[in-house]
């Protein structure tokens, strides 16, 4: 026997979603820096080396003299000669006022000036000796200041730059929901 029945069909609602995500943009300019270096102060302060050399000694053994030191040569050697003279001739005024005595004064005086003395030849060197040749050296001297300075940086940051929207979702029915009823065997028996 069909019993009648009740047939419940109940679908239920869905709902969808869509989502909205825009892209975030960001920027980061560069800072603004400005650098600057000043120039290191040098101060250089120096006394000039001084080189003297003094050649005249050995200048003078080749007989290269300046005119003042000839003429101081030349004047003492003729108050030398000067003395020497005077000298001779008092000598020989002497030895002529023996000639009463019996002395041959006149022979003995010219035999001294006839027989003058020879010159002796040897071997020399010039300069005489190497330390003819005086040489002073002064080097001086030489004073460095030296003065670094700090370079100046200035920097500036700058901000991020962000572009950006909400997210968005939307939502939608996506179903609509439903309930149906539905009798299944309403049939009456025949018989009854």
């Amino acid at each position: 026997m069909n019993m009648p029945s009740l047939q419940v069909h109940q679908t239920n609602a869905s709902i969808g979603i869509n989502y909205y995500q825009p892209n975030m943009k960001i920027q980061q300019p560069q800072a603004d820096m400005h650098i600057e270096q000043p120039a290191a102060t040098l101060d250089i302060q120096y006394r000039k080396s001084e080189l003297n050399i003094d050649q005249s000694e050995a200048f003078a053994d080749v007989d290269q003299k300046s005119a003042a030191r000839r003429t101081r040569e030349w004047a003492e050697q003729a108050k030398q000669m000067l003395s020497a003279g005077v000298a001779r001739r008092a000598r020989e005024g002497d030895q002529m006022m023996q000639i009463e005595n019996g002395a041959n004064a006149v022979a003995q005086i010219s035999k001294q000036k006839s027989n003058t003395p020879l010159k002796e030849i040897g071997i020399g060197y010039l300069p005489k000796t190497p330390f003819r040749v005086k040489i002073d050296y002064d080097p001086g001297e030489v004073d460095v200041n030296f003065t670094p300075h700090k370079p100046r940086i200035d920097v500036t940051a700058n901000k991020p730059i962000i572009q950006h929207e909400n997210w968005r979702a939307e939502i939608y029915l996506q179903q609509k929901e439903s309930f149906d009823l539905e009798f299944v065997n309403l049939q009456m028996d025949k018989y009854v």
